[in-house]
């Protein structure tokens, strides 16, 4: 799972990011690693859950869910490198 979203309401200065990510973890498992902020800016990064990859998949789907229910869209293709930043 590799999620971008984002939030964009001009009129009330909302302009927002989320990602929803799995990645390998150090103990052979899977971690689900969130990162979020203002559009333009280093934002956050949390690690929200860590098992198997079946375990991450479902806690990402729910919070996937839940970002789209207070109005974040999905971005396709945002041109992403390897260390999460944008590139071009």
């Amino acid at each position: 799972m590799d999620v971008y979203l984002e939030k964009v309401d001009p009129e009330h200065n909302c302009f927002r990011f989320y990602s929803i990510r799995i990645e390998p973890d150090l103990f052979a498992d899977q971690a689900l690693v969130v990162h979020w902020g203002r559009i333009g800016k280093r934002g956050r990064t949390r690690v929200r859950g860590s098992g198997s990859a079946s375990d991450c998949r479902d806690y990402g789907t729910r919070i996937l869910n839940l970002r789209l229910r207070h109005g974040y869209v999905r971005v396709e293709d945002r041109g992403m490198t390897n260390d999460g930043e944008t590139g071009g």
